[in-house]
């Protein structure tokens, strides 16, 4: 199975001949060689580097090959066993004159390194000083939060806050966007940085009226 965006290629009619074995990304790390100095110098930027996945298709009904035309475009995610997803661009032009005669085709994409769960967790953070997740990198979460008036809320020493809030509010950290329960923009109530999450112990604190707060976050892979 091979999801893009959601859809199943088989639900286009493209059938992957070959599942490609995914492998661990490359760390990306500089390398310097300094005149009068034995060997090398690295440093460990501490990212991995994108990878290319190639999957070789054909067309079981070409009758459909505009569908398959719009569904194989641009950027989405990519998913070889509907647990976890990539995010990729298509980074190749499919010659579609070809797939007309001959049914067969290859798809490039270029993938992000680091895999996420397609099934979010949450967490109730109400009361907590304390909590623990497993994921391979930092994660940006979304954050549910009903409260009123001023407050403030500590993650890992990064303190965000909101002005004069009554009511629930969403903060989608990962796209750095505030919204209230009618999805109207909110993001002048609130000063400091979108938070993270880290692997292990993560620590919270509040002040000010918070009635509710929750995390919804989706762990990643590498």
């Amino acid at each position: 199975m091979v999801l893009w965006n959601n859809t199943d290629f088989r639900t286009k009619g493209i059938i992957v001949e070959k599942i490609p074995t995914i492998s661990k990304g490359k760390k990306k790390i500089d390398v310097y060689q300094i005149e009068g100095r034995n060997g090398f110098l690295s440093v460990d930027t501490g990212v991995y580097e994108p990878f290319e996945v190639i999957l070789e298709c054909h067309c079981a009904d070409t009758a459909n090959l505009d569908e398959v035309k719009k569904f194989l475009d641009g950027y989405g995610t990519l998913s070889f066993d509907g647990l976890r997803e990539y995010t990729a661009i298509i980074d190749s032009t499919i010659p579609f004159e070809e797939v007309q005669n001959f049914k067969r085709f290859q798809v490039n994409f270029l993938v992000n390194p680091i895999a996420e769960s397609k099934t979010a967790q949450t967490i109730n953070l109400l009361g907590l000083s304390t909590f623990s997740i497993t994921t391979y990198s930092n994660v940006y979460p979304t954050l549910t939060i009903t409260a009123s008036g001023d407050i403030s809320v500590n993650i890992n020493g990064n303190i965000f806050y909101l002005t004069g809030t009554s009511g629930t509010y969403t903060l989608d950290c990962k796209n750095k966007e505030i919204y209230d329960s009618l999805n109207a923009n909110k993001s002048g109530i609130m000063n400091g940085d979108f938070p993270s999450f880290i692997n292990g112990t993560n620590n919270i604190s509040t002040t000010g009226t918070i009635t509710a707060i929750s995390a919804s976050y989706k762990e990643t892979y590498l």
